[in-house]
């Protein structure tokens, strides 16, 4: 991932990252561009995940999982044999 100073656009280096949750999703990246002699700047920008574009198979495994589970006996025996249930 290329980290670009706010100031002089040029690339800047990663020196910290701050987790602003748990999952690890969101965080504050502490940068600093490279050549500190011509900006010296240094600066937190945030990164974010945002969505999947295509989820983990397991993810997509524990989803089905989990609606499966909201359904009745009867609606999972009618999803098995391909029959709309009711």
């Amino acid at each position: 991932m290329t980290v670009y100073c706010s100031n002089c656009q040029q690339k800047a280096r990663i020196t910290s990252r701050n987790n602003l949750n748990d999952e690890k999703t969101v965080a504050d990246l502490h940068c600093q561009y490279l050549n500190v002699k011509e900006c010296g700047a240094t600066f937190v920008t945030m990164l974010g995940f945002k969505h999947y574009l295509n989820p983990p198979a397991q993810s997509t495994l524990q989803l089905a999982a989990n609606l499966l589970n909201t359904l009745t006996k009867a609606e999972r025996a009618a999803l098995l044999q391909g029959m709309p249930p009711g």
